[in-house]
């Protein structure tokens, strides 16, 4: 069977719950709606790994959790489930999505196929007013601390350059299938390297479409290699402890013990 998703170093039941808590205070202060209080805290909360994989989500827990009643905590999973983040089971209900290796290279396969193919739409298109708007952006990603600051910073990098496509579809199945797999992106031995990004944005501002669509194209197959190699160690690290605490129950004074 595939090898699920589980980070190495994985926080404790109670800190997850910390984090749970600290993600609702902060959007409770924000005075959102009902609705996006819910889904924007959960959207967080399954991206930071406060709510892991396989995590059960049930309505009633939820709303008595946010303080609402079960009809936005119903509409947040649903925009949630287009997102694929949570999946939905009949009579099981909603839980956490859980990504194998064959998922998550499925999705960088998609990504490389419309994301290239978005690159070579707007590099043609891009006029002087869009490209002083990508330096900036461009300026904020490279200044952004590490963390959440410096993946918000990319999202928003790409997502001016996709829009300039003017494919309002091509944007969205883009932007779900980036959010999709946004958990992974927060593992400490995936950060991006700096230098594909300057290549790239090089690429862009010369007007090498062909060019910039490889280099991603490049970066994204050798991201998937490495989140390979991130499940098959995080498997090896679970066998090793899986064998460990199987000769600890075995130990023939414990056996001695249990009788």
């Amino acid at each position: 069977m595939p090898q699920k998703i589980t980070p190495i170093g994985q926080a404790t039941a109670e800190s997850r719950k910390a984090q749970l808590d600290r993600i609702i205070a902060t959007n409770v202060a924000r005075q959102l709606t009902a609705q996006d209080l819910v889904l924007n805290s959960m959207r967080e909360a399954i991206l930071t790994a406060a709510l892991p994989p396989g995590t059960r989500l049930r309505q009633e827990k939820l709303a008595e959790l946010f303080g609402t009643s079960r009809i936005p905590v119903r509409e947040a999973l649903r925009a949630l489930e287009y997102e694929g983040l949570v999946t939905s089971m009949p009579r099981r209900g909603f839980t956490v999505t859980e990504l194998d290796a064959d998922d998550i290279e499925e999705v960088y396969d998609l990504r490389v196929l419309l994301e290239s193919h978005a690159v070579r739409l707007a590099v043609p298109l891009i006029t002087d007013e869009d490209l002083q708007i990508l330096e900036g952006l461009y300026a904020r990603m490279v200044k952004a601390p590490s963390g959440d600051e410096q993946l918000a910073a990319r999202e928003g990098f790409y997502s001016r350059l996709y829009t300039i496509t003017g494919r309002p579809r091509l944007v969205a199945q883009i932007s779900r299938l980036r959010q999709e797999i946004a958990r992974s992106l927060r593992w400490p031995t995936l950060q991006h390297a700096p230098e594909h990004h300057e290549r790239f944005f090089e690429a862009i501002k010369a007007g090498d479409a062909e060019g910039a669509a490889a280099l991603l194209a490049s970066h994204y197959r050798r991201v998937a290699i490495l989140i390979r190699r991130y499940l098959r160690d995080a498997s090896a690290k679970d066998r090793v402890t899986m064998a460990t605490a199987d000769a600890i129950t075995d130990h023939p004074t414990r056996r001695r013990q249990a009788k």
